[in-house]
Parts: C-alpha cells; sequence; structure tokens
C-alpha cells in the first residue's frame, strides 16, 4: 500500500524526492503515535475502512485532538495523512479525477449563504466526491460511509448510481448525498427525491433523507425544497493548501 500510495503521489505532480518521498514515511511515524495514543499496535496502511482513515485525518487536522502532533516538522503529519484520505478513496472508488490543491473548508447551510463564484468550483464532481469522502468524519461527524470497501461511494440501486450514501452511526438511518460541482437548480429536486423513493423500497425500516451539495444552489431548487424536510441544501467552500512538492 506505501508504494501505491508513493506511486500516487509521483502522477499527482509530486517530487519523488519531496513529498512523494516524505508523506508513505509520515504514515509509519503517524502510526506509532496513534498507537501510543491508543494503546493497539496499529499499521495505518492496514487499515481497509475508509471511515477509520477519514476519522484519523480529522483526529490530526487543526480540529483533531492530535493536532499538536499532526503540525509537527511544519505540518508534514497532518498532510500525509490527508493526502491519504483522499488516496484512499481514489484507489477504492476508481476515481479517475482527484484535486490538487483545493480541499473543501466547510459546508455551509444553502438556505441562508450567498452563492459562490463559479470561478472557485470544482472542476469535475468526482473531485469534490473524492475530497468531500476523504473528510466525512469532520464535515458529517454522526455518519460513515455506507456498507464496507466504500459499498457508499457511487451506490447502485436499480441502475442508478448515487453519488454517496451515508449511514448514521446510531440509529442506522441514511443520508443521500448528491453532488454538483457548479450550479444544482430544480432538476436535482427530481433526482435526489427518486433516490430517497428508491431507498425507502430498499430499506423500509430505515428513515432516508438527502442533502446537496454544490457550488451555487439556484432559486429554483430553494422553491422545490420549500416543500419537504427531507432534503438540505448545502454550499462547498474552498480553501488552498501550499505543500512542498
Amino acid at each position: 500500500m506505501e508504494q501505491k500510495f508513493r506511486n500516487w503521489l509521483i502522477r499527482r505532480g509530486y517530487s519523488e524526492t519531496g513529498a512523494a518521498y516524505a508523506y508513505p514515511r509520515a504514515i509509519h511515524s503517524i502510526s506509532e503515535h496513534y498507537s501510543e495514543q491508543t494503546g493497539e499496535q496499529i499499521d495505518i496502511y492496514s487499515i481497509t475502512n475508509q471511515n477509520e482513515i477519514s476519522q484519523l485525518a480529522h483526529d490530526y487536522s487543526q480540529a483533531g485532538k492530535y493536532s499538536e502532533f499532526g503540525y509537527k516538522t511544519h505540518s508534514l503529519y497532518r498532510a500525509a495523512i490527508a493526502r491519504y484520505s483522499e488516496f484512499f478513496v481514489y484507489k477504492n472508488g476508481d476515481t479517475s479525477h482527484t484535486p490538487d490543491i483545493e480541499s473543501i473548508e466547510e459546508i455551509n447551510n444553502g438556505m441562508e449563504s450567498e452563492p459562490v463564484s463559479s470561478q472557485t468550483n470544482f472542476a469535475y464532481e468526482r473531485d469534490l466526491q473524492t475530497t468531500l469522502c476523504a473528510q466525512i468524519s469532520e464535515l458529517f461527524p454522526d455518519y460513515k460511509i455506507f456498507g464496507g470497501q466504500n459499498q457508499g461511494v457511487e451506490y447502485s440501486i436499480e441502475g442508478r448510481r448515487i453519488d454517496v450514501l451515508l449511514e448514521h452511526i446510531e440509529s442506522g438511518n441514511l443520508l443521500v448525498v448528491e453532488l454538483k460541482s457548479g450550479v444544482a437548480d430544480f432538476k436535482v429536486f427530481g433526482q435526489i427525491s427518486m433516490y430517497i423513493g428508491l431507498l425507502q423500497k430498499q430499506f423500509a425500516n430505515k428513515s432516508i433523507s438527502g442533502v446537496i451539495v454544490a457550488g451555487t444552489i439556484d432559486a429554483s431548487l430553494r422553491q422545490a425544497c420549500e416543500i419537504t424536510d427531507k432534503i438540505e441544501l448545502k454550499i462547498y467552500r474552498m480553501s488552498i493548501e501550499l505543500e512542498n512538492a
């Protein structure tokens, strides 16, 4: 896994003697630190669950409980586990594109926020999907990706594919996440409503709701969502990170 991670970094343009060398090695140091903190011998490279990797990335982020360690050696450890979480989604989801320096800073309630300029949008919805899945523990702290081996990413149901299907950790209820890298209009309401209906048939004992995450929310979509409390609207924001190549 370490070599695959290194190769992935190189394909993204990181220097073979710089970050593509340092980040994979840093994962071992994070494994040692995490093992000391938990009292269990843990090798991060042996973890097969994306939710666990996402939680680790959050724990070593600025807001995480191990942020002090994460920011050691000029934030090397924080950056390394964040990139590894993105790689993990890419590896399991067969993602064709991944963002280089952009990451989701926060997701705001779209009913209250101003639209974001299209210039700040992700170029591809797959980029948005990869970055969001790598930060599930931070963006949706009460949820995890549904099923094992990233089953909830591009979840297939009756010939359709849901961008991301999340499961509430305590109740088991499901949350459909529909992603739009640009403007989301009223047509997205019909799309996510269909997914909710299909899931309700398949999981009759669970409560199903949805959230639309987009760069900009069109007024027509806001109006459509006024008839239900099952669908939330959120706008993503992005921040720029600078890392040594």
